[in-house]
Formats: C-alpha cells, structure tokens, sequence
C-alpha cells in the first residue's frame, strides 16, 4: 500500500502543481515564534515543538480518519500527508523555469522565486546548476519518500517540519543550531541512498571518485549536504553552461526517482514493504 500511496503522490503532485497553494507551513511557524515569545531563551523550544507536532498530528489524524472511514481513512489521510508534505514548490516547473529564462512567455518573477527557491545564482555554472537540483531534489522529493516510507506520515511531517522551521525569522544561532542537528539526521541516510542512486544511474566509479574527494575534505563517517556539490561534478562537465547543467541535473534526478521505485516495488514484492 505504501508504493501505491508514493506513486499517486508524486503523479498528482507533478500534474496538479497548483496544489502547492495548500502547502503552508505558517501555521507552524507562527506557533513556534509565539512559544519563543512566551518562553524566551530556551534554545531547543523550536526544535521541541518539530519534535511533538509530527507523531501528534500524524496520530490525531490517523485515528479520526481510520475511526470515520476505517482502512480507507487510513490511505486517505497518508496520501494527504504525502501531498502537503512533498516540495513545497515543483521542482520540474522552477527547472522549466530556470532554463527558459530571458524568452517571452516567461514571467521573470517566476524565474527570480525559482531561484530564490533552488538558491542558485544568476552567474553560476554548469555543475552548481546541477548541484542546484540534486540539493532541491533532496528536500522535495528524496527526503519525504525516504521517512515516509520508513516512518509514515509522522516521519514525511517531521521532516517538512524541520526544513519549515529553519525558515522562521528571528531565530538565534543556538535555535538554528539544534534545529540543524536534526535537518542532519534526517539528511544522512538520504544522502547515501541519493549518491549511491546517483551512481548506479550514471558512471559508478565517477561518483565513486566525487565521494572520495570529499572525504579528504570531510572526513569521517558523518555525511553533509555539501556532498551533492561533489556528486554533481561525477555527471555534470565543468564546461557546460547553466542551462545545461540544469537539464543534466534534471534528468538524473528523474533516473534516480524511477530507480527508487523500482526498488520499493521489489522490497513490496519480497515482503519488506506494506
């Protein structure tokens, strides 16, 4: 059931992008500010709020729909989680976006948001262009599939949480910094299933090469974002411009989502997956 909820996720996400008009998260965050308002300097209240709002809700709401609709109700409320949670912004139109950038039928304020969005500058090149992407592709895609499939709504909510959280102005460098221990956590078991997808999906002993620069910069067992900047050199050459890196970034970032469900359908298919 879990593939079959990841799957309509993702193809109402991708054909009804106006969804994203339903994503807010200011709600949280003005929860959180508010806490901090009452209770000032207590350093990990942002960070507490993440960590009870997401089992909470994704309990609340899974017993109100299961006890109205029973399993239904149960499919229902995942796949609504899974919607509200996946991007918040659609990675393939800010691409679009992005790479039709200075042609009539473009609005530049799309361009300037998709930017803004994927932090990508208007100077950069080719291969921080398709860094650009696996970074975007981390948080809206590979993020949310990867702890809802292990955790269920509770993980895809906390997950968002904390991303939306760490948007909340004000916020003190003690406050940032608890609230990116978890982003941390959260992050490291994606990022080795995202380089290793990204391997398996383009040349493996490149990235392989990629990772081991960066070792020599971070070694250690611990993982950092910053090793999608070295995995976007494995499959993007330094010469290209930033549309084409964009478009690079693009398409292996697709590659690596179909990859990614192929083996969520073999692991269903075994029994590892419900």
């Amino acid at each position: 059931m879990t593939i079959v909820i990841v799957l309509l996720g993702l193809l109402i996400s991708h054909f009804f992008f106006r969804i994203k008009r339903f994503r807010d998260f200011r709600w949280l965050t003005r929860l959180i500010s508010r806490l901090r308002a009452r209770w000032p300097g207590v350093e990990w209240l942002a960070l507490a709020v993440v960590l009870l709002m997401a089992p909470l809700l994704a309990w609340l709401g899974g017993a109100v729909m299961g006890f109205w609709l029973g399993l239904p109700g149960w499919f229902l409320f995942s796949l609504l989680v899974l919607l509200y949670t996946l991007g918040p912004r659609d990675l393939d139109r800010d691409v679009e976006a992005l790479r039709a950038e200075g042609e009539a039928h473009i609005d530049p304020a799309l361009v300037l948001r998709a930017r803004r969005s994927m932090r990508l500058a208007a100077d950069s090149n080719g291969v921080a262009a398709g860094a650009a992407v696996l970074h975007a592709a981390l948080s809206r895609w590979f993020g949310i599939l990867f702890w809802f499939v292990v955790l269920g709504p509770t993980g895809a909510l906390l997950y968002r949480f904390n991303r939306a959280a760490l948007q909340i102005d004000g916020l003190t460098k003690a406050e940032i910094g608890w609230l990116v221990r978890l982003r941390l956590v959260l992050d490291w078991p994606t990022l080795v299933l995202t380089v290793l997808a990204a391997g398996l999906c383009g040349d493996l002993d490149r990235v392989n090469q990629a990772r081991k620069r960066y070792a020599e910069v971070q070694p250690g067992f611990w993982l950092w974002p910053s090793l999608l900047d070295r995995t976007a050199e494995a499959f993007v050459p330094p010469e290209v411009d930033q549309r084409q890196g964009l478009l690079l970034g693009h398409q292996m970032v697709w590659r690596m989502l179909m990859l990614w469900l192929v083996v969520m359908s073999l692991m269903l298919l075994a029994g590892w997956l419900v």
